[in-house]
């Protein structure tokens, strides 16, 4: 019997662990292999040869997985394999510790590693079968919107669905902030991952679908064809709009819109690193509100907002991509059960396949689990739909409403919403000192 190898790559996420679970328990109870062993770092541990014998773990350990946040049990890597070197020691380290099945669960490059490393296998005729387990809370693995409301190849990603719940409640918790505070700061603008792909910040409206906040999203493919000051305005003046009518607004801004140079770093991919970068997409949008850029001579400024206070801005950062308390138990079942697809494809002997879900369409959620050729899927990236951006830009329509919330897992928090019945006025009109001109 064989054995194999699981590594993980690219950002983490809160389920990313249950993939893993969901194919070591379809592998150890198939009897077709000998050991199981986790790459330590990613493909950076099989170069290196740390390979963390999963077969000595605990039954309990291996349970555990399941409500594990991140990948911190294997670790994880951004690294791109550009050289022959690199991919022959791949394989020499295989075929010394007698390895016949490796798994990498990743993202569209990590797709592009496994099929390098399958392709080679086969030239080096080294009896190898390479599988990928999709992940990536981008949601941008697979194809394109279909005419049936589906997406193509993959119709989403693990990681997603729970990376959109984090997000849906944090929304839910900053409106009612937002509603304490917003005679002091009317503006609170919050800026989410998910580089240049907007499915992440069109997660927000879930919080919300019966759009009874003032809510703007910011999606990346909304705003790519006009310039960063064009841009910038366009949103002031619809926030503003926001503010006459409600006095406040919550902005939702992706981390790679176009709002001017953020001094970005890149990783081996060459993507973009915006959480490292120098300026963050909601810290411009905020200075703009607040007229930063025309402070006088005495540090006063001449803010954007139509309405008195300051723009705030919060970056919730990686905690979106590990949260376990927020986990979407549906994107926990499904996350397991690619992985167990992935680990079943395997053990049939077809190599150079990626695990997916395929949803059907049609009101009621049912989704099966497949396959698509590594290559169909190496390096791909897909965009959030045109057809779901609404006419002004600044939200998503009720179609991507109704494709998002099942993978939501359950409902939301319900806060306390007061009837606003006052008691009479009996004093007349008056307006407080300060807030007089």
């Amino acid at each position: 019997m064989k054995n194999v190898v699981i590594a993980q790559s690219g950002g983490p996420t809160a389920v990313i662990n249950n993939s893993i679970r969901g194919a070591v328990d379809v592998l150890k109870a198939s009897g077709k292999v000998s050991r199981l062993y986790g790459a330590r770092m990613g493909i950076i541990g099989v170069l290196q040869e740390e390979l963390l014998d999963i077969t000595e773990q605990s039954a309990g350990q291996i349970a555990l997985l399941e409500r594990t946040p991140s990948a911190g049990v294997f670790g994880s890597c951004r690294y791109k394999i550009k050289v022959e070197e690199d991919l022959n020691r791949v394989v020499a380290v295989f075929a010394k510790h007698d390895v016949g099945y490796f798994f990498y669960c990743g993202g569209n490059d990590s797709m592009d590693t496994a099929d390098k490393i399958n392709n080679l296998a086969k030239e080096k005729g080294l009896d190898l079968v390479c599988a990928g387990i999709a992940k990536t809370i981008d949601n941008d693995v697979g194809g394109g919107l279909q005419p049936d409301g589906t997406f193509a190849i993959c119709d989403h990603n693990p990681g997603y669905g729970s990376t959109v719940r984090s997000l849906a409640v944090n929304i839910l918790e900053a409106n009612q902030e937002n509603k304490a505070s917003y005679t002091s700061d009317p503006v609170l603008v919050i800026g989410v991952m998910g580089r240049k792909i907007g499915f992440i910040t069109a997660g927000a409206r879930l919080a919300d679908p019966g759009r009874e906040m003032p809510l703007a999203l910011v999606l990346p493919e909304a705003f790519g064809k006009t310039s960063s000051e064009e841009n910038l305005e366009y949103i002031t003046r619809k926030v503003n709009e926001k503010l006459e009518a409600f006095g406040r607004c919550i902005v939702v801004v992706s981390e790679g819109a176009n709002l001017g140079d953020l001094d970005i770093l890149r990783d081996s991919f060459g993507h973009e690193q915006f959480s490292g970068s120098g300026k963050t997409a909601e810290g411009v949008l905020t200075n703009y509100f607040n007229g930063l850029d025309r402070k006088d001579s005495q540090g006063r400024a001449k803010g954007r907002l139509k309405v008195r206070g300051v723009a705030r801005s919060e970056r919730p950062g990686t905690k979106q991509r590990r949260e376990i308390g927020t986990v979407s138990e549906v994107d926990l079942f499904e996350a397991y059960q690619v992985g167990a697809k992935a680990a079943r494809i395997a053990l049939e002997g077809e190599g150079g396949f990626m695990a997916t879900i395929i949803r059907a369409p049609g009101a009621k959620y049912q989704v099966a689990f497949d396959k698509v050729l590594l290559k169909t899927v190496a390096n791909a990236e897909r965009k959030f739909p045109a057809e779901w951006i609404t006419e002004d830009r600044i939200d998503v329509t009720e179609d991507f409403v109704k494709w998002a919330l099942p993978l939501l897992g359950g409902p939301l928090p319900v806060f306390a919403n007061f009837k606003e019945v006052f008691a009479p006025n009996l004093c007349g009109k008056y307006v407080p000192f300060a807030y007089r001109t």
